[in-house]
């Protein structure tokens, strides 16, 4: 049982508010749910929208189904949500809002009311009794006006259209955005300091963080601009503290001397970019998958990095915890992908979420130190300056072992073997993917990133449906080894790679670092994510080619 529900409007008419306020109950209410937003870049007017599915299981997508509920604010969406809506189901247009709030009585006009008064409805649709309603409502709604958007889903006989169990058990449940998680799991991996320059979608990262710096051992620096955040973080790092950015594609553009410095001078830092469509400033608060050729290429010259792209949020809080550890361990560069779509999509979760934090082991020298000593695997001590008898030399030129420049050419080959020495041990400490499915299956569909938990609930319905099909994972998606794909014989497989980009980048990726082919390339990039039933379909109809 579910129901989903899709509101639109103007920016500036309380679409997000009425996002919170819903999520808020929901959860009150113990229910399953899942919420993503559709938004234009624009402070006021321009076209948004809201979506949110009330299931009574965990939900993680849209299903792609017609909607049980629309409410639309205004004439934009009703001409462009009207036709999506059920043919059984609920849709209240902007006359029906207008007379909704003149029925409820004169003073529940304004924003905030009609809000409440669209809550109450939606309770009463998914069959939430009045009681408990009034009850959810206490602390944070007006109970007066919740009250009227019961009595009009009664009236209206609404009540019960499309019921929904609320969650079973007594156990507790958390509630993340993919950017909360981010910003979560870099705390438990020991960073404190993070500086960046507001830029969508990751912007939400800073705002979380420069809140929890107000209660904990944190400090975040809010940048002139890309440039400066990224150099305050490499100087925070080499100062002994972990530290990251967040950024998105035109800043990370900003960021690509920065990241190459972190390579040469073997400055561990983490930085996040939240992608959306491009190319320049594309489309600003939309979802693509377009950068991850970007992130492998970006900075001059050659040296090890790892990008990790969770799809799940707790995915995403381990993924940004190991960030820390490995580029403490490996002392490289480490980027994590994520996009709009997981940025802002809200989810429910049940499983545990850890709660301690790790931290960079300060380890003191004497004067002998020399910071890029030629060490087997090409791991050279670390530690930070004022600690022991150490003399900490760093230099953005080819260097010795003490960290002073040197043009000898010999030495700068040994150099250049040491850093990239360091990828026997990104190897071991890799990512595998995940599978979800029957291994045997003929078929696999290949996601990464924001579309994990999107393409495992398409390969449930399409496995329900008789198809033999599985679906594998990638949260770690460059650099890719032999070792994390053995176990799955994909060249004995029909590959399809699931992406949000126009190239099929990742499918290039696949094929380049360990000649796999895809079969088929399921692409889409209007700005847009996919959808269960989306996915289903291409699948079952071939996909793009």
């Amino acid at each position: 049982m579910e129901c989903s529900v899709k509101f639109g409007g103007a920016a500036g008419q309380g679409l997000l508010s009425l996002e919170i306020a819903l999520m808020d109950a929901l959860a009150r209410l113990r229910y399953h749910f899942f919420a993503t937003k559709n938004y234009m870049s624009r402070i006021r007017g321009g076209h948004n929208f809201h979506m949110i599915r009330i299931a009574d299981r965990p939900v993680h997508a849209l299903s792609g189904k017609a909607w049980e509920i629309v409410v639309a604010l205004d004439e934009e969406a009703q001409r462009r949500h009207k036709p999506g809506a059920a043919e059984n189901g609920i849709y209240l247009s902007p006359v029906d809002m207008a007379e909704l709030t003149k029925v409820a009585g004169e003073d529940f006009g304004d924003p905030q009311s009609v809000n409440t008064i669209v809550i109450g409805i939606v309770l009463s649709v998914i069959g939430c009794s009045s009681e408990r309603a009034m009850a959810a409502a206490a602390e944070a709604l007006r109970p007066e006006v919740l009250k009227k958007g019961l009595e009009i889903a009664e009236k209206r006989s609404f009540v019960g259209r499309f019921p929904v169990n609320p969650r079973a058990g007594v156990g507790e449940t958390y509630r993340f955005d993919g950017n909360q998680a981010l910003a979560y799991g870099a705390i438990l991996g020991g960073c404190q300091f993070m500086a960046g320059y507001p830029m969508t979608p990751a912007t939400s990262i800073m705002n979380y963080f420069s809140r929890a710096a107000l209660e904990m051992p944190l400090h975040f620096e809010q940048a002139e601009d890309e440039i400066g955040a990224v150099n305050m973080a490499l100087g925070a790092s080499y100062a002994g503290v972990r530290s990251m950015v967040a950024t998105s594609g035109g800043g990370f553009s900003l960021m690509a001397e920065g990241l190459s410095l972190a390579g040469m001078t073997e400055t561990p830092i983490v930085i996040i970019v939240a992608q959306r469509p491009g190319p320049s400033t594309g489309l600003p608060t939309r979802t693509e998958q377009g950068d991850v050729n970007f992130l492998v290429h970006a900075g001059q010259g050659e040296f090890p990095r790892v990008v990790y792209a969770p799809g799940s949020i707790g995915e995403a809080i381990s993924l940004a915890r190991k960030a820390f550890e490995l580029a403490d361990t490996c002392q490289i560069p480490l980027l994590i992908l994520t996009d709009q779509y997981f940025a802002d999509s809200v989810q429910v979760v049940e499983e545990a979420i850890p709660a301690t934090p790790s931290s960079r082991l300060h380890v003191p020298f004497d004067a002998s130190y020399r910071r890029y000593a030629l060490a087997h695997g090409g791991i050279s001590p670390l530690t930070c300056p004022g600690l022991g008898g150490a003399l900490v030399k760093v230099d953005s030129d080819e260097h010795d072992e003490e960290g002073l420049i040197t043009e000898d050419l010999d030495l700068r080959k040994r150099m250049v073997k040491k850093r990239m020495g360091k990828r026997e041990h990104i190897e071991r400490l890799s990512e595998p993917p995940v599978l979800t499915g029957d291994p045997k299956a003929e078929t696999v569909l290949v996601s990464w990133g924001s579309n994990r938990m999107i393409a495992a609930e398409a390969v449930q319905k399409l496995v329900a449906q008789g198809k033999r099909i599985c679906c594998l994972h990638f949260g770690q998606v460059y650099p890719l080894y032999e070792r994390m794909v053995a176990p799955f014989s994909l060249r004995n497989k029909r590959v399809l790679c699931l992406e949000n980009n126009a190239t099929g980048q990742f499918a290039g990726l696949l094929k380049r670092e360990l000649g796999i082919e895809a079969d088929r390339l399921l692409l889409k990039y209007n700005g847009e994510c996919f959808t269960v039933a989306e996915i289903c379909g291409m699948v079952l109809e071939g996909g793009e080619k």
